[in-house]
């Protein structure tokens, strides 16, 4: 009798030259910033009615914290690092092969898209993704929409609000081999034909930019029309938020424990882990870091997260990382240049194999409306 080999450990595991070591819980990477244009005044993000969020530092240190960029905007901004063309939400070649879903009326020459689930914030709970129709590998017939695909995988009641409680796992592997990326970002499935509570995921990573050490300023603006149209609104004179930083910091944290924790492979004798299992939590945290190092990439030379908020690394300070978790925690440089620059082409086919036809067909899986 042949005995199988034992399924390896998905850490330790190495990316670009960086180590996540066994037992390592979560990662926690900072990058000191300053503006790039050497104007102290910086444009946070503000909400309607409530403008710029200021809050006094609980531990006494930095005195007003500032939250410059917000976790939600931040998932935005590392999604979009991925993408070769935003509008058209087509991931770059880095990603060949990796799942998503796309959208669309009509084929070929007639084909006009609708969304993508690397474009679309609500990826399962959208409608146009939710109703479009694909064949899901059966050879005959139209195919059947993705919330009907969901429903039969996971043994889903035919209206969408009942489940065995022992499938929800499986939702996993299932999101996986969809959109991959909605594992990282996290994702609630969830619209009009699936009900069914429990079937999502909080984000793996997340990030902010804050100032600390911040006071209020206030700058003035003026709208006037010059004569060219008739106009009643006459002269408007109002102010603009705006804030000083003693220190601005990009904060990020991926969740190494949460992505270690989900099944991403069909268990074997004796509930062991799939064959499988292993090769795709480390695809998982390769994206990860690939995504921050990407983003820390553009953040050495500068980028503008808005008109008046131009930020860049802080010359002569590189990015820390600090890992949680195992014998004790370790801080170090993040090499940022290098991860961006590996390549995720052979991690995709070994935690998701195919031959050509299969890794083009669900890179993207397009989706008939």
């Amino acid at each position: 009798m042949t005995i199988p080999a034992a399924p390896q450990p998905a850490l330790p595991f190495t990316f670009g030259g960086f180590t996540i070591p066994a037992g390592c819980r979560r990662i926690f990477i900072t990058a000191k910033l300053e503006p790039s244009n050497n104007d102290p005044r910086i444009q946070p993000t503000g909400f309607p009615d409530v403008g710029p969020v200021l809050y006094r530092d609980p531990g006494e240190t930095d005195g007003l914290i500032c939250l410059i960029e917000s976790e939600a905007s931040m998932a935005n901004r590392l999604e979009e690092i991925c993408f070769s063309n935003k509008y058209e939400g087509t991931l770059k070649d880095t990603f060949a092969g990796l799942p998503y879903l796309k959208a669309q009326t009509g084929t070929g020459a007639t084909a006009v898209l609708k969304t993508t689930s690397t474009l679309d914030g609500h990826r399962f709970a959208s409608d146009f993704l939710a109703k479009g129709k694909n064949k899901f590998g059966a050879t005959e017939g139209e195919g059947v929409t993705l919330a009907q695909h969901i429903k039969t995988a996971l043994g889903m009641a035919a209206d969408g609000k009942t489940m065995p409680i022992a499938n929800v796992p499986n939702v996993f592997p299932l999101v996986l081999g969809l959109d991959t990326m909605s594992l990282i970002h996290g994702f609630q499935v969830s619209n009009e034909h699936i009900s069914f509570v429990g079937l999502r995921l909080p984000r793996a990573l997340s990030a902010s930019v804050i100032g600390l050490g911040c006071e209020r300023i206030s700058v003035p603006g003026i709208k006037f029309n010059v004569g060219q149209v008739e106009s009643e609104s006459g002269q408007a004179i109002f102010q603009k938020a705006r804030i000083t930083a003693k220190k601005i910091e990009a904060r990020f944290s991926i969740d190494v424990g949460l992505l270690t924790s989900l099944r991403l492979d069909t268990p074997g004798e004796n509930s062991a882990s799939g064959p499988l299992q292993a090769a795709r939590t480390q695809l998982l945290l390769a994206i990860a870091l690939w995504k921050v190092a990407a983003f820390l990439d553009l953040l050495s030379v500068e980028l503008s997260l808005r008109t008046e908020c131009k930020l860049r690394i802080k010359n002569d300070v590189k990015p820390q990382i600090a890992l949680e978790g195992g014998n004790s925690p370790v801080i170090k440089d993040f090499p940022f240049s290098t991860i961006a620059a590996a390549t995720l082409a052979t991690i995709i086919v070994t935690a998701l194999p195919g031959n050509e036809a299969e890794l083009a067909n669900r890179s993207p899986r397009v989706l008939q409306f």
